[in-house]
Parts: C-alpha cells; sequence; structure tokens
C-alpha cells in the first residue's frame, strides 16, 4: 500500500463533518477545506455524506492512473457555477497558552438551501484524540427560518470510536462525537458550538493549526481569532485572497483577528492542485521554519533508527554476494516492499513517531515512517547514508510558512550516495520510482541536521508505457490476437498493481471483462509476471479471441479490435481531463506513450487504408500517427510524449495546448472498421469500397 498518514494532529481543531462525502475529491487526491484530524488541526469543513476521506487515503494524491485503458468520451469538461445545497459558516476564538496548551470555542453554522442538504447537514461528526483532546459541546440547535430554536436532545449525541476509513490504518484513541439536529427543513440553519481544549502535541513545545476556506465550499463570512501572551514566538499567516489578518496588542497578549469574506463558490475543476496551494487559508505555528519542524520529528525519530544484531544480521542476509553498494540499496528496498506490509495503528504521539527497526522486523508490518526507519536501520547496517524526507504525497506543491504538517503527509527517504529518492511504501515500484512524490518541497532530516530541497520533476524517457497488440482475421472470419503492455518507472508501478489485481479477479475474467470494455466481446487470458519482480520494463502479455467472425459480405461496420491494453491510450492520463475555461493550476505528468497495432488480413479481401499521417509539436508534448500497409498487414503506431518541465501546469495551458489534446484523443480514438460496403465482386460495387474507411469513429 502506497501513502501514510503522517500525521493524526490535534488542535482547537477537530473534525466537523459534513455528511456528504467527497468521493470525487479524494479520488482525485484533493487536500479540501476540511481536513480530518489526519491532515490538519482544525475542524474540516467539506459538503460530505458520512466520513469525509481524508487527504491521505487518496494516496493517491498520487497521480490517479487509470486502472486500466477504457473508451472515454472526447468531450471536454466545462466547470460552471452551480447553486449550493448549504452554506457554512465559522466564529472561533483560538487562545494559545505559554506552555504551548491551547483552548478553543468555535461557533459552527450550516444554512441547509435545498433538499439534497438535509441528510448530510442534519447528522454531523466532531472528531478527537482521547487524552491529547479534551471536547465539550456547549450549544447545539436547529434554528428554524422564523427564528425559533430547537435544541439538541443530548441522549441523541453519540460517542465512538472512530474509524479512520482507510484499509490498513487503525486510530487506537481517536474518537468521533455524532449530533443529530432535530425537525430540519430547506432555509433553516444548524448551530454547534464547542470548547475544545489541547492538552499536549505532538510535538513537544509546539503548536500548530491550520485551515483552509475551499472555494467549492460556499463559505459565509467567517472570523478566527487567535490570541496569544506576547512572550510566545507564534507565527500567524492569512493567506491567499478573500482573508484580511488584523493584529493588535495590549500590555500582554497579542491578537489576530482573520476574517474571511463570503465570495462565489467555484466548483472543483478536474486535476486541480489541492486547496492548501492556493484557496484562503489560515495557518499558525511556534515554528521558525520547516527546518525546525524537520528537527523536532527527527528528535523524535532519530532512536528509533537503530541497528540491532537482528537488524545486521538481515542487512547481510540481504546483500549476501552482492558487491556493489547500490545494488545493495536496491536488495534492501525490494525485501522492504516484499515483506513488510502496510499497517498503521496511531494512538497518540505515534502519529509522528515510528515504532522501532526491531518492532518492524518483528511484526513485519508498519506505515510510511515505520518501514522508512526499518529501511533506514538496514541501511545503516551496511554503511549506506540515508536521510527521511518529509513530503506530501497527494496534489499538494508547496510548503507554505508558517511551518505546519498540513502539506506534509507522507515519509520516505533519500539516499544522497546515489542521489536517490526512494518510497518503501510503494510496495510495487522499483526502487528510486516515486508515485505523488515528484517535483514536491520536501524537508530532510538526519542525524547532520534538516533542510529544504525539492524532489526532481518527471523525465519523460523515465516513464514509458508501449502496447503491442497483433491481431489476425482467419480465412474463416475469426479474429483473434495477442497483446504486449511493456511498461517503466510509474506506468510499470501501476502495471503491478493491474496484475496483482488480475490474479485476485482471474486473468480469464479480467481479459473478457476488457474486451467487453472495448466494444469487442470475447474470450482471453492474461499472462501476468509476478508483481513483485521490480525488473523493468515490466511486461504484462495477453491472448485473445473475439467471439463474433467477420464474415464477408459484411451485414454491419465491425470496429476491429485494439487488444487488451491494461495502461491508458496515448494522451491519456498525462494531462488529466479537459477543462473549459480553467482558472486553478493542474496536475500534469512527463512520460512516453506508445501504441502499435498491426492487423493482417486474410487473402481475398479488399484492402483500403484512408487515414493521413498526423503529427503534433509544441512545447509540451509531441504526438504522432502513422499508418502503412505491408503486404496484407496494416501497421497502425501512435506516440504520444509529454515532456513539461515540472508537475504544475498553469490554467492558461488548457488554452494553448487543450485543443490539440482533443484532436490526440480523437485520433487515438479512431479505429479501423470493416464496412457493409464489401461485397462480392460478381454485384460489380466499384472496387475502391474495399473495406470501406478505416479510422472512422466506433
Amino acid at each position: 500500500m502506497k501513502g501514510c498518514v503522517l500525521a493524526r494532529l490535534i488542535g482547537d481543531g477537530m473534525t466537523f463533518r459534513f455528511a456528504c462525502s467527497l468521493a470525487a475529491a479524494a479520488a482525485a487526491g484533493l487536500a479540501l477545506a476540511a481536513f480530518s484530524p489526519a491532515a490538519a488541526q482544525e475542524p474540516r469543513v467539506a459538503p460530505a455524506p458520512r466520513a469525509v476521506v481524508p487527504p491521505a487515503a487518496a494516496k493517491a494524491s498520487k497521480p490517479a492512473m487509470p486502472a486500466a485503458a477504457k473508451p472515454k468520451p472526447a468531450a471536454a469538461a466545462s466547470v460552471q457555477p452551480d447553486t449550493p445545497s448549504y452554506s457554512a459558516s465559522i466564529d472561533s476564538v483560538i487562545t494559545v497558552h505559554a506552555d504551548r496548551t491551547a483552548e478553543s470555542t468555535s461557533t459552527r453554522r450550516l444554512k441547509v438551501l435545498g433538499e439534497a442538504a438535509l441528510q448530510s447537514v442534519g447528522q454531523q461528526s466532531y472528531s478527537y484524540i482521547e487524552g491529547m483532546q479534551d471536547l465539550q459541546i456547549l450549544e447545539a440547535y436547529t434554528e428554524k427560518a422564523n427564528g425559533q430554536r430547537i435544541d439538541v436532545d443530548p441522549a441523541t449525541v453519540i460517542t465512538r470510536d472512530e474509524a479512520s476509513g482507510l484499509a490498513a490504518v487503525y486510530l487506537r484513541d481517536a474518537k468521533t462525537r455524532t449530533v443529530i439536529f432535530p425537525d430540519l427543513a430547506v432555509d433553516d440553519s444548524i448551530v454547534l458550538v464547542t470548547r475544545t481544549r489541547t492538552l499536549s502535541g505532538v510535538f513537544p513545545g509546539h503548536y500548530t493549526y491550520q485551515y483552509v476556506f475551499a472555494r467549492q465550499i460556499a463559505f459565509a463570512d467567517s472570523r478566527i481569532e487567535v490570541v496569544a501572551p506576547k512572550e510566545l514566538p507564534l507565527n500567524v499567516a492569512a493567506l491567499g485572497s478573500g482573508i484580511e489578518h488584523r493584529r493588535s496588542e495590549d500590555a500582554d497578549l497579542v491578537r489576530h483577528v482573520l476574517t474571511y469574506r463570503a465570495t462565489p463558490r467555484s466548483a472543483e475543476e478536474p486535476g486541480a492542485t489541492s486547496a492548501l496551494d492556493r484557496d484562503p487559508r489560515v495557518f499558525v505555528s511556534t515554528f521558525r521554519n520547516y527546518a525546525e519542524l524537520g528537527e523536532a520529528y527527527w528528535a523524535q525519530a532519530a532512536k528509533r533508527v537503530t541497528a540491532a544484531p537482528e537488524i545486521r544480521a538481515l542487512a547481510d542476509e540481504i546483500t549476501a554476494g552482492i558487491a556493489d553498494r547500490r545494488a545493495q540499496a536496491e536488495a534492501i528496498d525490494r525485501w522492504v516492499k516484499r515483506n513488510i506490509r502496510y499497517v498503521a495503528i496511531y494512538l497518540g504521539a505515534g502519529r509522528v513517531v515510528p515504532n522501532d527497526a526491531a518492532s518492524v522486523l518483528k511484526n513485519k508490518y508498519g506505515d510510511c515512517k515505520d518501514q522508512v526507519t526499518f529501511m533506514s536501520a538496514l541501511l545503516a547496517a551496511k554503511g549506506i547514508a540515508s536521510e527521511q524526507v518529509l513530503v506530501n504525497s497527494g496534489n499538494a506543491y508547496a510548503l507554505d510558512e508558517p511551518a505546519t504538517l498540513a502539506s506534509l503527509n507522507h515519509v520516505m527517504l533519500y539516499l544522497p550516495e546515489f542521489g536517490i529518492y526512494d518510497d518503501p511504501t510503494a510496495s510495487f515500484s522499483a526502487f528510486g520510482v516515486l508515485g505523488g512524490e515528484y517535483d514536491k518541497p520536501a524537508v530532510h532530516v538526519s542525524a547532520a541536521g534538516a533542510r529544504m530541497s525539492r524532489t526532481p520533476a518527471m523525465r519523460s524517457e523515465d516513464h514509458t508505457s508501449i502496447s503491442q497488440t497483433r491481431v489476425t482475421i482467419a480465412a474463416n472470419g475469426t479474429v483473434s490476437g495477442e497483446t504486449k503492455q511493456i511498461s517503466t518507472g510509474l506506468f510499470a508501478g501501476v502495471s503491478r498493481t493491474i496484475a496483482a489485481a488480475i490474479q485476485n479477479n482471474g486473468a480469464e475474467t479480467v481479459a473478457e471483462r476488457q474486451l467487453q470494455s472495448f466494444g469487442t466481446p470475447g474470450k482471453g487470458r492474461y499472462d501476468v509476471e509476478s508483481p513483485s519482480n521490480f525488473a523493468e520494463p515490466y511486461v504484462v502479455k495477453g491472448r485473445f479471441t473475439l467471439n463474433d467472425r467477420i464474415t464477408m459480405p459484411s451485414t454491419a461496420r465491425r470496429p476491429l479490435p485494439i487488444g487488451i491494453p491494461i495502461l491508458g491510450r496515448p494522451g491519456e492520463f498525462l494531462f488529466g481531463s479537459r477543462v473549459q475555461g480553467r482558472s486553478t493550476p493542474f496536475s500534469c505528468y512527463a512520460g512516453r506513450q506508445v501504441e502499435e497495432l498491426e492487423v493482417t488480413f486474410p487473402e481475398g479481401m479488399p484492402l483500403h487504408n484512408s487515414l493521413q499521417d498526423r503529427r503534433i509539436d509544441n512545447r509540451l508534448f509531441t504526438y504522432k500517427s502513422e499508418s502503412r500497409f505491408a503486404g496484407r498487414t496494416l501497421r497502425i503506431r501512435h506516440e504520444f510524449v509529454s515532456r513539461v518541465p515540472g508537475q504544475v501546469c498553469p490554467p492558461e495551458t488548457e488554452t494553448q495546448i487543450g485543443r490539440q489534446l482533443t484532436e490526440v484523443r480523437a485520433s487515438v480514438l479512431s479505429r479501423p472498421v470493416i464496412s457493409p460496403s464489401v461485397v462480392p465482386a460478381a454485384q460489380k460495387k466499384p472496387p475502391d469500397s474495399g473495406l470501406g474507411s478505416f479510422f472512422r469513429r466506433n
């Protein structure tokens, strides 16, 4: 499993949940206005049924690579403003004490604007960490449109253990308090007033807090006030447009008033970068900078990186017969990925403090920081230095000051001797291949101290996907063929993930479903290498036979098959979806995608090819489509290469290349078709009808 909930953090902020889930946002790896304690210290505000998935759940946040290649509509999406079903506001006063404990009194109000919000708004959950936080519900009531107040019956306030919503993530001390509001109708509001005490933090002697007013949520005017003693070095920032910051002080206290002014809601655009990078937000921290935050993390993690005798013995066993030091590091990486399961059990400060290496070895499981600590110890046993790296694993590409863990939800490794970043929790990726951590600001920590860096951007030559399909039409009309999917880098990691799914679901079942998805039903079977084979290129093969034969004369237009590729077709994924009028930056990736199709026709079948070669070349990508006959074999080749310099494309990129990307999509989706115009020669049909037109849209 890839990813890690680095911090189940605490603060004023518990989690004030709406009941509608941001499934689409989570799938895109979005960190929204509303973080769960997995990523923030303040209540998240997000429109969601049931529990909002913590940003780290998407780990996706790693790039959302398609699980298998399927045809998709070519039309561009158009993000239009819509009428929200509810509005939200917050009024909080946070008092931070000299000992870095804090107390917050918050009033949260949600107004129902449409029937769609009744179910979600009427039942609210508020999360906290037992032993590190104390939560009191001071008031909870429904406010009718006519001003009438209907208090919540205390018997309907339910406290229970909180589920993380993530597989293999367990929260031993997290609690959820659910409030059910009575007699709620459109134009009514719910009001919840809480007092939260932060008793201790995950970093001794420090306090952090963050809140994001995500544009996709209809926030009304809101206010956050932060009060602290003058002697406390507390950094407060209001970032983004639409929020103002006023600071005042008296003899003993400094007061920060952060006021958010309501702006029209804007729908989330597909592929957009995190709200943490762009939307109005409040950050509060006692850390001077991210280096100091990194040092605080390392102060607790360093003692866990110990090469105990059993660790040294294992390191020697793994590297037996390997003299090259880089090869030793790669062997250790492979062993960890094959033998240590991803399981996270959080209790108190364990949200940021890893288990020791010996415990990870004994249990054979751990989260990201556990696995990084374990691998660091194995490397140290062989004299190979490593640095732990705090980074974002989702779609956040910036680290705003002051320093908090809002965007740092993952830990991986850097090996300075080889200049390689590596992620031992990327269980299907080769040594040195990352997931969603390319081109990200990062905090390196080690015995040498803490320093800031940035992970490398993707290079197109490192991430390749090549689909090779050969189709034969026999004299009796039977259509059969084979597909070979060859991949490296990020694409290979996804291929191994799909290979594991093929093993779980059945090689024949998955092949049959894939043929059906392309509109060419038939039977087939995949032949996959072990998902734990990290050699590259990684290859998945498949054979297939269609259910229907192609006979002449044909009575209907028949698309020829493109095989059973498992990855997206050229032009898919790397630039995401097309959005007309895009207004926010979006994630974009470098890579090379090739699709080669050979179709061999039987003797006596007329041949015709109307396809013209197509070439597009601009500063961000190239596309080339070619087709040729060699005897009775038609060879078609599409190649798409994205050469973006970094993983964030500004919104104007859509205007610059959107039309050309749509042309690429149309070209790739065009499919060879056998036309009913093919008839026996005795019927004296004009001979140039042949197979009709190849490359008509199916």
